[in-house]
């Protein structure tokens, strides 16, 4: 009888441990939850002494992505192996695609193909009446959104070494949208001016650079680049700033400065 009984024990053991094994693997594990995200694996290169690295990691936006089931490959520029071309960190590699600079975890969330919370598109829905006119009146080139913060935009002076002029735009707490170019001219001085002139600027078109030159988009006018924000005036794009403040790596663009071009949007 004894015997039997015992055959039994292991029997419900054994038909135990196989189910519990059963259920494990058949689970998702909640530390590598299964991504929902078109993208599964992205490359994060960084430095140790790079601020706006630091920024992502602080925000906990490679935590965010992880939990997204997205393997993250971070590597120190300064000591790691270097896959990809690129000038400044942070620097962010997903689907095969280079995306220099800081990145918040929506944007990158938006990037790695996930799906839309209903959350989201509702705070899409309810942006403030002035933010979206102000955007959607600018016929130019719009550029990357920046924030100010504690009165300052900043931006790594390191991608504009190329001397190519590169496009922002900033909501201002008055409720305006400024647009506004960054470039570094042959002489290694930063310079910032509205993408609008006093002469134009209800066209709301804007300036491109063709070679050495910034040019109107709505009457042609040319101006060399080392005169760019030097002059007020005119078709003369609105002055932020002939040469910028440089502070550990990055070009510092201040809210008083900006505020000089309010009235040109």
């Amino acid at each position: 009888m004894k015997k039997i009984f015992l055959i039994i024990l292991i029997i419900s053991i054994l038909i135990g441990s196989f189910w519990l094994v059963n259920k494990y693997f058949r689970q998702p594990n909640q530390n590598n939850p299964i991504s929902k995200c078109e993208v599964k694996e992205i490359t994060f290169y960084y430095l140790e002494t790079c601020e706006w690295c630091n920024k992502v990691k602080n925000e906990g936006t490679l935590e965010k992505i992880e939990n997204l089931g997205i393997k993250i490959n971070k590597i120190n520029a300064a000591v790691g192996l270097i896959r990809h071309q690129f000038e400044g960190v942070p620097t962010f590699v997903i689907d095969g695609k280079v995306y220099e600079g800081y990145r918040s975890f929506d944007e990158i969330k938006e990037l790695l193909g996930c799906p839309k919370e209903e959350n989201q598109n509702q705070r899409n829905q309810s942006q403030s009446s002035f933010e979206i006119l102000a955007e959607t009146n600018f016929l130019g080139e719009k550029g990357e959104k920046v924030l100010l913060e504690n009165g300052e935009v900043k931006l790594p002076a390191l991608i504009f070494n190329d001397n190519q002029a590169r496009f922002y735009n900033v909501l201002m707490s008055s409720g305006k949208t400024i647009y506004f170019f960054v470039l570094k001219d042959q002489n290694g001085t930063y310079r910032a001016a509205a993408n609008a002139c006093q002469v134009c600027f209800k066209t709301y078109k804007g300036f491109r650079q063709e070679g050495n030159e910034i040019v109107c988009n709505n009457c042609g006018n040319r101006y060399p680049i080392e005169k760019i924000a030097t002059e007020k005036g005119g078709c003369n794009p609105g002055p932020i700033s002939p040469n910028l403040e440089v502070r550990n790596g990055e070009i510092i663009i201040k809210k008083a400065d900006l505020e000089q071009v309010l009235e040109l949007f």
